[in-house]
């Protein structure tokens, strides 16, 4: 139940479903480079892709299981899609977030981000039923999916604006990286 309770805490800084910046992984910021390139929403762009994550760095990770599934599209610059993060712990249970896709964009990098207002939130103990959590709250979140870098890693950051912990994701601006890639991919279509 300790680690539940640990996940509660998460989703309230959205989770280690939802802390693109927690624990270890505020240590590793995204990839650096020159001042970040201001993207803009594309006129014809599709998204779909499923990634398996680790917020403690590349390999597995025993016991826990998180996970980033999105669907997204924009025709004439405008997006839309779903975008699912959901982190189960073996033992105790599952915590899903949901968020409607307002932009998707793609930087001169080739970092990939959409966002959106959080539609649902569900807590779920291990052998109960679905709860929601932080019922009629909908504040910004927003997945970016980083290239691989130098050493072949792919990042994901992952994050929504939370006023208790500071953190403030804007409609299309890019979350830095907090997660490792360690299962699924994503494709972009132009």
């Amino acid at each position: 139940m300790r680690k539940l309770a640990a996940a509660i805490a998460l989703a309230t800084a959205v989770t280690a479903l939802a802390t693109g910046t927690a624990g270890t992984a505020a240590a590793t910021p995204a990839p650096a480079s020159a001042p970040a390139p201001t993207a803009v929403p594309a006129r014809h762009l599709a998204l779909h892709g499923w990634t398996l994550l680790n917020e403690h760095g590349p390999g597995a990770n025993p016991g826990e299981r998180l996970t980033a599934q999105v669907s997204a599209r924009t025709v004439d610059g405008r997006a839309r899609g779903h975008a699912v993060v959901q982190h189960v712990f073996e033992k105790d249970g599952t915590i899903r977030a949901e968020f409607d896709v307002d932009c998707l964009t793609v930087d001169a990098d080739g970092a990939v981000t959409v966002t959106g207002p959080i539609s649902r939130m569900m807590l779920t103990p291990l052998g109960g039923e679905p709860q929601p959590f932080l019922p009629g709250q909908h504040p910004e979140a927003g997945l970016t999916f980083y290239p691989a870098d130098g050493q072949g890693e792919r990042r994901v950051g992952w994050e929504r604006t939370d006023p208790a912990r500071h953190t403030e994701v804007t409609r299309c601006g890019a979350v830095p990286a907090g997660f490792w890639v360690i299962g699924g991919g994503t494709v972009l279509h132009r």
